[in-house]
């Protein structure tokens, strides 16, 4: 039994993506990350075109029922920025110094810990500095990243579906 669901069109997809800002895209896979534990997912759900954050654990499923196509990643073992990148290098010097301090010491999250002396807000530098990677690695060519979402869009609607392979009565 074939079951139909309808998604959204093509327009209407590119004028999503169109209105989304890099911090639009990164944020709801941040939201939705846990270091070691769950990767973190932007999705676009193709039946009503909302986008939305998705946290999958190891070894778990995403919903099945869902038609959806993946903007951005941020995978469960992976630290999203270092510890160079966050910081200035005033900042980072300043850091250095800080944890080396009290060697004996574990400190499991020692970056908030020198984020709230120096009142910085951690979570709204990283949610920056991601989607101003995300703008100059990702999205530098728009047209290069619209084309792979697009391919993304193509290959989650039409099964097997390949841009670049033409039937014999193309030609």
């Amino acid at each position: 039994m074939n079951e139909f669901v309808e998604v959204i069109g093509v327009e209407h997809l590119k004028t999503i993506l169109s209105t989304l800002t890099p911090e639009d895209i990164v944020k709801p896979a941040y939201d939705n990350w846990a270091a070691g534990i769950k990767t973190g997912h932007t999705v676009l759900n193709l039946e009503n075109g909302h986008v939305y954050g998705l946290g999958i654990e190891l070894n778990q499923l995403p919903l099945a029922d869902d038609i959806y196509i993946e903007l951005y990643t941020i995978k469960s073992h992976e630290e999203p920025l270092s510890e160079e990148e966050f910081f200035s290098a005033k900042e980072y010097g300043e850091f250095l110094e800080f944890s080396s301090e009290d060697p004996c010491e574990y400190i499991p999250d020692i970056i908030t810990e020198f984020c709230e002396m120096k009142g910085i807000d951690e979570y709204e530098r990283t949610v920056g500095l991601l989607a101003y990677n995300f703008e100059k690695n990702e999205q530098a060519n728009y047209n290069i990243w619209e084309s792979r979402i697009l391919n993304k869009y193509y290959d989650a609607i039409y099964e097997n579906h390949n841009p670049f392979e033409f039937s014999q009565s193309s030609l």
